[in-house]
C-alpha cells in the first residue's frame, strides 16, 4: 500500500512539474516603432548648420502613439552604407517629436536611431536625404601692377574653409570699356607654397583699366569667389 501511494505521489509530483514548465508564460512580444528624420535644409555653406527633426510613434493595436521622453541618436553618413558615432542625442517630448542642430563638414546624410532600454519597444531607425555641403572660397590677396615693360604682373592667394579642390585655376580679368563685361587675359593656378595658395601671372594688356582675380569654383563642390579690384595704370 505504501509502495503504491509513493508511486502515484511521485507520478503527481511529476506531472505537476511538467505542467508548471509547459505552463510559464511566454515574454510578450515588443511593440514596433516607427522613426521619421528630415533635414529642414538640403545645401548649405561650409560652417552652415542643418537642424535635423522627427517623431517617434509607437505601434499598437489601437494604432501609432507618440513615444516620449526617449533618446534618438544622430549620425553623420559621409556614405549610404557607412555611419559615424553619434553627434547629437535629443530626446523626444510628449509628442514624439525630436529635433537637433548638426553642422556637416562635407556633403552626406544624417541618420537617426532609436535603441529602446524598454524591452516592449522594438529598435527604429531614418535618414534624411541627402545634404549638400558647398566649400567655400575667398581670393584675400590680390595686386596687379605695371611694369616698365608695359607688361602687367598679378599675384594673389586663394583659401578654402577646410577642403580644397585638386586643381584651382584663378582668372586673371580686366574690366572690358568695349563689351562691358570683363574678360579673362590669363589664367593661373594657384599651387601651395607652404604657407596658403597662391598664384601669379604675367599679361600683355595696354591702358589703364580694373583688373580682378575670379575663381568660378566647382558645381555644387566650391564656391565662386572674386578679389577687390585694382585699378592698373
Amino acid at each position: 500500500m505504501i509502495r503504491t501511494s509513493t508511486r502515484a505521489l511521485l507520478a503527481l509530483l511529476a506531472t505537476i512539474a511538467a505542467l508548471a514548465l509547459g505552463a510559464a508564460p511566454a515574454s510578450a512580444a515588443a511593440d514596433t516603432t516607427t522613426l521619421t528624420a528630415s533635414a529642414d535644409r538640403t545645401r548649405i555653406a561650409t560652417g552652415q548648420s542643418v537642424t535635423i527633426s522627427g517623431t517617434l510613434t509607437r505601434n499598437t493595436a489601437e494604432g501609432a502613439r507618440p513615444v516620449a521622453s526617449a533618446t534618438i541618436g544622430i549620425a553623420y553618413c559621409p556614405t549610404p552604407d557607412f555611419c559615424g558615432e553619434f553627434v547629437a542625442r535629443p530626446v523626444t517630448d510628449t509628442a514624439g517629436r525630436y529635433r537637433a542642430s548638426v553642422s556637416p563638414i562635407r556633403s552626406g546624410s544624417y541618420r537617426a536611431d532609436f535603441l529602446p532600454t524598454d524591452a516592449t519597444l522594438g529598435r527604429a531607425s531614418a535618414t534624411t536625404a541627402p545634404i549638400t555641403v558647398v566649400q567655400t572660397a575667398s581670393i584675400p590677396a590680390f595686386t596687379a601692377t605695371r611694369g616698365a615693360d608695359g607688361t602687367i604682373s598679378a599675384k594673389g592667394t586663394i583659401a578654402f574653409a577646410r577642403f580644397t579642390p585638386p586643381s584651382i585655376p584663378v582668372e586673371i580679368q580686366y574690366f572690358s570699356t568695349k563689351t562691358w563685361r570683363w574678360t579673362t587675359a590669363t589664367t593661373a593656378v594657384a599651387s601651395w607654397n607652404g604657407s596658403g595658395f597662391a598664384f601669379a601671372a604675367t599679361t600683355d594688356r595696354p591702358g589703364w583699366g580694373l583688373w580682378r582675380a575670379h575663381y568660378a569654383g566647382v558645381p555644387d563642390q566650391f564656391t565662386p569667389a572674386t578679389s577687390d579690384l585694382v585699378l592698373v595704370r
